[in-house]
């Protein structure tokens, strides 16, 4: 959840840069392909960050769905649990 603020345009970019994990696969049967996450960017029209847990609620009506993304780059833990993923940060740029 992340307020942009629009700066009096009526719309512009906004990059979004994200992570993705490799997962662990089970042992048989192997996959010949990489598994991959998407997940969904909406976004919510106010004229200012008053956003909580609670309000709005959290469905796809009152937020506008942007688009789905797909991890291009898959990361791997680093160190212990709750460390920084190692590799390459994914970005894509949306038109909101």
């Amino acid at each position: 959840n992340h307020d942009i603020p629009s700066d009096g345009l009526s719309d512009g970019p906004a990059e979004a840069p994200t992570t993705a994990r490799r997962r662990r696969r089970s042992p048989s049967p192997p996959s010949p392909r990489p598994c991959k996450e998407t997940f969904n960017v909406f976004y919510h029209e106010a004229d200012a960050d008053t956003a909580t847990a609670l309000t709005p609620p959290w469905m796809e009506n009152p937020y506008v769905k942007v688009d789905t993304v797909a991890a291009e780059h898959l990361t791997r833990r680093s160190g212990p649990p709750g460390g920084r993923p190692a590799g390459r940060v994914n970005r894509k740029t949306l038109r909101l």
